[in-house]
């Protein structure tokens, strides 16, 4: 019998052939994701003839890799007046493998009910109406499965931060203000602190205060307040025979925009200083009596005032 010589002709540092039995080896582990097919050629010799023939081999997937994250954002900004079913951010995840075992499936937990993703997509919107105020921080975790048997899979994390948007009013510390300042008070005294909080955030939080109105009315003004403080003063003198109370409107402005505005009533109590002397009504009385009048007979009646009380 002839000796024979096999040989593989091409992609020798994957394949080998038996020289005995003519079985065709693998050398190395084959990957798809690397080389999904192969021709090798192979040939037979005696030394003086010689032949060739090529082998297909195709290489089958096996569920060998996990999805893979793209880089996303760590914390994506929300506004708090987002409407459900607002698109919010989107995660991708990419599978090497091929048919079901490279399909990828995001599912999602986290996010207290509020968002949802959409399992074929990745496009995660809102579910349930946000407010900055109740909270303003999300953790959500996704996790991306491919369809193959036994399943691969891959998790991310995402934080949702929700924005402010000016929606709340300044509200006052109190329903009403009342005070009392004595008449000999000098102009500049402190009457009364008031102030209001904003449960927005940044600029959106900031009050500044004004007053409005003032009754009764003067020109100038009798009270001056601080935009900043919400510290009301005497800008002029008071007298409590005009006037013993005033009541003020005074509002709260916000920096948002718009300008949201709360108001509150203050009353200012004018007290009394004994500062007047009395008077009778005449600077003089003329009375005629007889000269047989009975002692403790009424003679006259003084009318005497004080614009004091």
């Amino acid at each position: 019998m002839v000796p024979v010589t096999l040989a593989v002709e091409n992609e020798t540092e994957k394949f080998s052939i038996n020289q005995d039995t003519g079985v065709l080896s693998t050398k190395v582990k084959l990957d798809f994701e690397e080389k999904s097919s192969y021709t090798v050629q192979v040939s037979i010799t005696d030394g003086t003839n010689r032949d060739e023939a090529s082998v297909e081999v195709e290489v089958l997937d096996i569920n060998d890799n996990s999805p893979v994250f793209e880089i996303h954002p760590a914390t994506v900004p929300v506004p708090e007046n987002y409407t459900v079913g607002d698109n919010v951010t989107s995660v991708t995840a990419t599978d090497a493998d091929s048919g079901f075992n490279g399909e990828v499936r995001y599912t999602l937990v986290g996010g207290a009910g509020r968002f949802i993703v959409n399992q074929e997509t990745g496009v995660i919107t809102l579910d349930a109406p946000l407010d900055r105020e109740t909270q303003d921080q999300y953790r959500l975790v996704i996790t991306a499965q491919d369809q193959g048997r036994p399943s691969r899979s891959a998790t991310t994390n995402l934080d949702i931060s929700v924005t402010d948007i000016n929606d709340n009013l300044p509200i006052f510390s109190k329903q009403q203000y009342e005070a009392t300042v004595s008449e000999h008070a000098e102009v500049g005294t402190n009457v009364v602190d008031i102030m209001a909080r904003d449960e927005d955030d940044g600029e959106n939080a900031v009050v500044t205060y004004h007053i409005v109105k003032q009754e009764p009315s003067s020109t100038p003004p009798v009270f001056t307040i601080d935009a900043d403080s919400g510290s009301i003063s005497l800008a002029e003198k008071l007298d409590y025979g005009k006037v013993k109370r005033y009541t003020l409107e005074v509002e709260g402005r916000d920096k948002g925009d718009p300008v949201l505005t709360g108001s509150v009533s203050v009353t200012v109590w004018v007290e009394d200083v004994n500062d007047k002397a009395p008077v009778f009504s005449k600077d003089q009385y003329d009375v005629s009596v007889y000269e047989n009048l009975a002692g403790g007979t009424a003679l006259v009646s003084l009318e005497v005032s004080d614009e004091d009380e």
